[in-house]
């Protein structure tokens, strides 16, 4: 079978990820002193598997119009603790600043989704 340049770069371009990632830091207590994990959510998922946290800080944007869900019960949005657009064109949350949640409450999960915040 022989391949040319432009079928190769169409099958590299149908295989690589079409998202990109809103990375945050995650700590275990309210005041971002003691840190816990570094998480990636990419466009359109939720996460589950992060452990339990207090408080985070933006490291990096998603892209495009993605809003971010904090989640009090691994992936569901009627758990959300906190929301807000993920992207460097809103200015729901700055990076390097910390973000705790009401009454020291936990986030169990973390989600990213396309359309209204």
């Amino acid at each position: 079978m022989r391949f040319t340049i432009t079928t190769v770069v169409a099958i590299m371009a149908t295989l690589a990820p079409s998202s990109t990632a809103f990375r945050i830091q995650t700590y275990s207590d309210t005041g971002c002193g003691s840190p816990l994990q570094n998480v990636n959510i990419y466009d359109n998922t939720c996460g589950s598997w992060p452990d339990a946290f207090k408080s985070f800080k933006f490291l990096s944007w998603g892209a495009g119009h993605q809003c971010g869900y904090f989640l009090a019960s691994d992936c569901s949005l009627g758990t959300s603790l906190r929301k807000g657009w993920v992207d460097p064109t809103t200015n729901n949350f700055a990076k390097d600043t910390c973000y705790s949640f009401v009454d020291g409450r936990s986030a169990n999960g973390v989600a990213s989704y396309d359309g209204g915040c």
